[in-house]
């Protein structure tokens, strides 16, 4: 029973890496809620320019993303924003 507890834990942890970057970004970036890829893409160049204007949103929904750099900046590539 432990074995199958320890390997779930293990596989759930490995999913979650899975969906980092824009996977985590796009149920809220659809275009309804908040811009989608082509707006984010037309309004940044640079990857700099979205992780700066990603960290200094005032959206509350942004909150938990702004503190993480590694994903807004694995979001930015997955845009292909360099």
């Amino acid at each position: 029973m432990r074995r199958l507890a320890l390997t779930l834990v293990l596989v759930l942890g490995f999913a979650s890496l899975a969906f980092a970057g824009w996977d985590k970004c796009q149920g809220c970036h659809s275009g309804k809620t908040a811009p989608d890829k082509a707006a984010l893409t037309a309004k940044f160049k640079t990857a700099d320019e979205f992780v700066k204007a990603s960290k200094e949103s005032k959206s509350p929904m942004m909150k938990a993303a702004s503190a993480d750099e590694a994903g807004l900046k694995a979001a930015a590539a997955d845009l292909g924003l360099k």
